[in-house]
């Protein structure tokens, strides 16, 4: 799994952090926006995506949502699709195996 925070745009003076990065486990990226919360010891959770399996299969897709929230640097794509190569999903892991179970994605002959 990979994550990154991201500086928010200038006229997003209530959030404080974006997160973004791959979860193999999921075989998604994900971004989540944070701002703060009012007198809560916990942040506020703005924007949450990424968090079913294959939601979000592309750098560029995860981008074009992140790109609404916090600066992109330069070339950030392609460090998420090399993590993404790095750390492929592995449908035979335990929760990769849940996961298609409860989607009814197992593999043949599995019930």
């Amino acid at each position: 799994m990979s994550r990154y925070s991201l500086k928010p745009l200038a006229h997003h003076v209530d959030l404080f952090e974006v997160s973004l990065g791959w979860d193999p486990g999921l075989d998604t990226f994900f971004v989540t926006v944070f701002a703060a919360s009012d007198g809560a010891p916990d942040p506020d959770v703005r924007l949450w995506r990424g968090t079913t399996f294959r939601e979000i299969l592309s750098a560029a897709a995860l981008l074009a949502i992140v790109r609404d929230y916090a600066e992109v640097p330069d070339g950030f794509a392609s460090r998420l699709e090399i993590d993404r190569l790095k750390n492929p999903h592995d449908q035979n892991q335990p929760i990769s195996t849940l996961i298609a179970g409860l989607l009814g994605a197992g593999r043949s002959g599995s019930r």
